[in-house]
């Protein structure tokens, strides 16, 4: 018994393990969403402005608005993918935890029941005449 708790608490590591990594894929890829807004919202920005730009200058940042926008949408796929992910290893690690528990309850009932079937023994060696 003591080895199947070893290896359920084992693997309760490991999906924990697994859960904090696609925690922190899905916040590196939140991150670079982030990071994609504000690249877009200061070309925006930048068209938005009084000056004249000059026609290279537009036709380059409306370029990389359209690449930004593309990566963006790629990310954002990702992103979902990732937050699924997350979820799943969020179940996962919430089962293993449970059968951990239900490991340790069944532990101690079978330390409570060793002890009690020691006690019942030797209250009976008590009782019995030595002769």
């Amino acid at each position: 018994m003591q080895k199947r708790d070893r290896k359920i608490r084992r693997i309760a590591a490991v999906q924990a393990r697994l859960h904090r990594i696609a925690e922190w894929q899905l916040m590196e890829c939140q991150a670079r969403e982030s990071e994609l807004e504000d690249k877009q919202r200061r070309i925006l920005e930048a068209f938005n402005d009084d000056s004249r730009l000059a026609d290279l200058v537009v036709s380059n940042a409306g370029r990389s608005l359209r690449a930004a926008s593309v990566e963006q949408g790629a990310v954002a796929k990702i992103k979902e993918r990732l937050a699924d992910n997350a979820r799943v290893e969020g179940r996962k690690l919430k089962h293993v935890e449970s059968l951990v528990h239900q490991a340790a309850a069944r532990a101690m009932k079978d330390d409570e029941k060793r002890t009690l079937d020691d006690e019942i023994d030797s209250a009976v060696r008590r009782m019995l005449p030595t002769s």
